[in-house]
């Protein structure tokens, strides 16, 4: 019996083929219905972005070298079974999107075209605010102690460190942010957030995962 992961078992789009036939069907979708009617195309390739949606987000978490062959497969499938365009430009819309943004990476590109998202993009604001009434508060009356802007900043910069990511983008802001201010390079190198070293709750975040509940004790 298969186990999983396995991708005919995981991915909603995917069968088993019965006996004796046996093998894995790579395209089991249906299509909204013929092009003349209003609105079918449309379904269809919004269908095929979000069976790509699925797709990449399996091969990201499984990225093995069976999984490596399944963007052939599912091309296969749909040649061999004449799927209908909405479908199949969906489908590889979004494949290229994805692409295009590793592609940009993998050629030394620094400049994007498209934002982070806007949770990061408020934590990342939310944190640099914090951090710059501290330090304007500090310059103008350095005798004081300050505890509450100073605590204020470092909750906020421990809510971006723990903001998950959702693209690329996010990371590289994160990433960015992370070797080019020191004071948030050294806590995750040397800081822990509740029980956990920093580091590990950064990358964690920077995998997509989200963090993990902390009790009224910090655990």
């Amino acid at each position: 019996m298969l186990k999983s992961p396995h991708h005919a078992i995981d991915l909603s789009f995917m069968r088993l083929k019965p006996k004796p036939e046996g093998g894995v069907d790579h395209w089991n979708v249906t299509a909204a219905g013929p092009y003349s009617e209003p609105g079918n195309y449309t379904q269809d390739y919004e269908t095929g972005r979000h069976v790509a949606e699925e797709f990449l987000k399996y091969i990201g978490k499984h990225p093995t070298n069976g999984n490596a062959t399944l963007l052939g497969c599912i091309t296969v499938d749909m040649i061999q079974k004449q799927v209908p365009k909405g479908l199949v430009l969906g489908f590889m819309s979004a494949v290229n999107d994805y692409a295009m943004t590793v592609a940009r990476i993998v050629a030394g590109s620094t400049t994007s075209s498209v934002q982070p998202s806007p949770s990061i993009t408020e934590a990342i604001q939310a944190w640099r605010d914090a951090d710059t009434k501290f330090s304007n508060e500090l310059t103008q009356n350095a005798r004081s102690d300050h505890d509450e802007l100073w605590q204020a900043k470092e909750d906020a910069e421990t809510a971006m460190l723990k903001e998950p990511c959702r693209s690329l983008d996010d990371i590289r802001a994160k990433a960015e942010i992370a070797l080019r201010d020191e004071n948030v390079f050294d806590s995750i190198a040397n800081c822990t957030i509740g029980s956990e070293h920093a580091l590990r709750v950064f990358l964690r975040s920077l995998l997509g995962e989200e963090p993990e509940p902390v009790d009224s004790g910090g655990n």
